[in-house]
């Protein structure tokens, strides 16, 4: 008995002692020390730049509407709005985050896998792109990027001299944590950009056998800085997709939507108080709101005008728990979205008590559209650019305290999710076809044996496999920094056969 109470004991302190494996990071507008010479906002690929704790910026509406438009639907078809809702139906099946255990072991901690097919016609995966994607949308950014980064520079005349600090946050205890999915992480501070000047605190893992680079926020948000991937898998390659979320995915998520995660925020700008009751849905699916006579309410006593103190604007409140996303379709014959309308309780907090409201709000457009464009190429490396998001953010600092920070703040509807349309193309240094370097470009596929889908609708597999076959394919990548590929202006110098990680989707130096 005594031994078998030694070995419970045992096991309890080492799960006490046992270091914390996890840690997610925060998107927002950059803080005015946060600029390009000391690794944030390197080029219009980033979004934003990582946020302090208490300065997160997140939705505050549980439900959020999207739509392909007319120029979508024409390039990527039927297959490719499948494959969109596809990752978003990875987020709708997210539980509510308070249902969640405490340490997420639920969710694994790498969901990449590849299709070797899908490689070795260096196709990116469509529908990995937009996973990622939303989640920078949702307010995350990149863990591995931000394990360590810069604080300040001082340049070699008096130095030189580094600041560094940590913006990776254990989802448990909240405190800096070196750790992404399990795996840890250390750093070394290089000159990664010559024109512009650019440092950062690029991390590598301690141990390369583990997986590295693993979270899915990663492929959005590593844009154009640096992580070094020694590991099997760098953060994005052709034929690589992921399956779902990664642990410190859902571990940033609820952080932002945990509901005693308490900001004061204003709800969104086109919301009034609803016509219909508690729920979060379609207007006209609820129970009767008690602000109003008959039929939308049920109280005589008031007329149809809705009070002006009907509704609650600024309030503290707690995160909504779960978003759910909700399709709107795009009416080609009038050249208009169908209008929508949904209805939610809102929570918020008054003189320490709990109170709700009910609100509704118009859609003339979808929260998120969904396009097709050329997108132009990144001008240092002439490299098509794959996807511009835009992200709207809106600081509430000013209603949160008196000392002057770079958050909280709210994500504000509505925002564009462009994918490019350029189609196949090729980087030349100099000669003629023979010597052109195939660039990656979309597609869609998983780990079935199912040939992987191409685009444009009706592009051919054929045509790619025999443009590899017949050698119009160079085993230059162009990915990488000189030696491996020929270019000097403005590409990232810290790459190699080791794998330098770049924002490639955003155009920038390239996985």
């Amino acid at each position: 008995m005594l031994r078998q109470f030694s070995s419970v004991l045992l096991g309890v302190l080492l799960v006490s002692v046992a270091p914390r494996t996890s840690a997610f990071s925060l998107l927002g507008p950059p803080d005015t020390w946060q600029v390009p010479l000391i690794g944030y906002m390197i080029d219009a690929t980033d979004l934003g730049a990582p946020m302090n704790l208490g300065e997160e910026y997140r939705l505050n509406l549980p439900m959020l509407t999207f739509g392909f438009d007319e120029s979508f639907m024409n390039y990527f078809g039927t297959r490719g709005v499948a494959e969109v809702e596809k990752a978003i139906q990875i987020l709708n099946d997210l539980p509510p985050f308070s249902q969640m255990s405490a340490d997420l072991n639920e969710f694994p901690l790498d969901t990449r896998r590849f299709n070797y097919l899908a490689s070795a016609l260096n196709l990116y995966d469509l529908k990995t792109d937009i996973l990622s994607g939303l989640l920078e949308q949702m307010g995350l950014a990149a863990p591995e990027r931000y394990v360590w980064t810069l604080r300040n520079y001082i340049p070699p005349d008096a130095g030189p001299i580094f600041t560094v600090i940590q913006r990776n946050f254990d989802p448990i205890t909240f405190e800096p944590s070196s750790y992404v999915n399990g795996s840890l992480y250390t750093y070394q501070i290089l000159q990664t950009y010559t024109n512009p000047e650019v440092w950062e605190a690029v991390e590598y893992e301690v141990d390369p056998t583990v997986p590295n680079v693993s979270s899915v926020a990663a492929l959005g948000g590593v844009n154009a800085g640096t992580i070094f991937a020694n590991g099997l898998i760098p953060t994005f390659s052709p034929g690589m997709f992921y399956t779902g979320l990664t642990r410190d995915d859902v571990a940033g998520l609820r952080y932002l939507m945990r509901p005693n995660n308490f900001n004061t925020e204003p709800i969104v700008t086109n919301a009034v108080a609803a016509l219909y009751g508690s729920g979060n849905g379609i207007v006209g699916q609820g129970t009767p709101n008690p602000w109003l006579p008959p039929p939308f309410g049920t109280n005589a006593a008031t007329t149809n005008t809705i009070p002006t103190n009907a509704v609650v604007n600024v309030a503290l409140r707690g995160g909504v728990d779960k978003v759910t996303f909700v399709r709107v379709n795009y009416d080609s014959l009038t050249g208009s979205w169908v209008p929508l309308t949904n209805y939610w309780t809102d929570y918020y907090v008054t003189n320490g008590v709990r109170r709700s409201q009910q609100l509704q709000r118009a859609l003339a457009v979808p929260d998120i559209v969904f396009s097709a464009a050329d997108l132009g190429v990144n001008p240092n490396t002439g490299v098509p650019i794959l996807t511009l998001r835009t992200v709207a953010f809106s600081n509430q600092d000013a209603i949160n305290g008196t000392e002057t920070l770079a958050g909280p703040g709210v994500l504000s509807p509505p925002t564009r999710y462009a994918v490019s349309k350029l189609g196949r193309s090729y980087l030349l240094p100099g000669g003629g076809e023979a010597n052109h370097t195939s660039l990656p470009w979309w597609g869609s596929y998983d780990g079935t044996t199912n040939l992987p889908a191409l685009y444009p609708v009706g592009a051919s597999i054929r045509a790619l496999e025999n443009a590899i076959m017949t050698g119009r394919q160079s085993g230059v990548n162009p990915w990488l920094a000189p030696p491996n590929y020929q270019t000097t202006s403005g590409t990232n110098q810290t790459g190699g056969t080791g794998g330098t990680v770049g924002g490639g989707l955003g155009g920038g130096t390239g996985p």
